[in-house]
């Protein structure tokens, strides 16, 4: 009988009774930590030798586990252990980095059919001996070209924002010294150029929740020539409102600092090639004058 493991927060018991519940009468032998660590148990133990024995994981997603340090260790532990891993939807939550690529279901509607999925997902996996496809690609917990834009599209405008974000991702590998991912919080990504011996970033795009945006990091380029003028940085600054409706042009004052534009304003073929433009020119000049 395979055993599944039932990774959740102790906020969710009661959710998390219903899934196991569901699991048994499926024939399914059921690991979670409220009916199998007994008392007086090393809890760290018992719950590394119960993803060892597993056939696959069940991670309960609610707004309490997607916060939760251990329920994120599990699921990482699983993954170095090459067990299946799926994700039970509970909550109107991002699916996390580390469990973007992986399938999930959806069992915030009673009545669409989550739980089935789900079980027959535990069946197809926990009838062959090889993990799924893909799980390898997923344990990290930061960001990675693998995970970042799925997850991306999860935001608001999220599939407009992918494709602007793909695009920037693409071209800055072409043109930048370096693009490269990071920020565990707030992941994004970075273009960066090498001026002398150190990497100065031109530009960012995250994944901010609200609104992902790029960023021109015009408070950096402010040690460089030609942005080491005052009135370079604010004609960066026209161009960038150029891009954006009148509602949302930027302060003078932001050409002390790190502007955004939100990559729904960049949705159009014109505005991201605009965009573009003036990111090319800038690295330009600072590869011509930078000191």
């Amino acid at each position: 009988m395979p055993v599944i493991f039932i990774s959740h927060s102790n906020r969710d018991t009661a959710l998390t009774s219903q899934v196991a519940a569901a699991l048994k009468r499926a024939g399914y032998a059921v690991w979670v930590d409220f009916e199998n660590i007994r008392g007086g148990a090393d809890w760290l133990c018992e719950i590394e030798a119960g993803i060892q024995r597993c056939a696959a994981v069940v991670t309960i997603l609610s707004a309490s586990s997607a916060a939760s340090t251990w329920v994120e260790r599990e699921c990482l532990y699983a993954m170095q252990l090459k067990k299946p891993v799926i994700t039970a939807l509970v909550a109107d939550v991002l699916i996390p980095l580390h469990l973007i690529n992986f399938q999930y279901c959806d069992l915030r509607d009673p009545s669409s059919g989550g739980l089935t999925a789900l079980l027959a997902a535990l069946h197809s996996w926990t009838d062959v001996d090889s993990p799924p496809a893909g799980s390898a690609a997923a344990m990290s917990r930061l960001p990675a070209e693998s995970n970042f834009f799925p997850y991306l599209q999860q935001l608001p405008a999220g599939a407009t924002a992918k494709l602007v974000a793909q695009d920037l991702f693409y071209w800055a590998g072409g043109i930048a010294d370096e693009v490269d991912f990071g920020g565990r919080v707030q992941p994004g990504f970075h273009a960066r150029l090498r001026l002398g011996q150190r990497l100065l970033t031109v530009f960012s795009v995250w994944a901010y929740r609200r609104q992902p945006a790029a960023q021109v990091h015009l408070k950096a380029l402010a040690r460089h020539r030609p942005f080491d003028q005052p009135a370079a940085r604010s004609e960066a600054l026209a161009a960038l409102n150029r891009l954006l409706p009148r509602s949302a042009q930027l302060k003078p004052a932001q050409s002390e600092r790190m502007p955004t534009v939100p990559l729904r304003c960049l949705s159009s073929a014109e505005k991201l090639e605009a965009f573009k433009a003036q990111l090319r020119a800038m690295m330009g000049a600072l590869r011509r004058d930078g000191r």
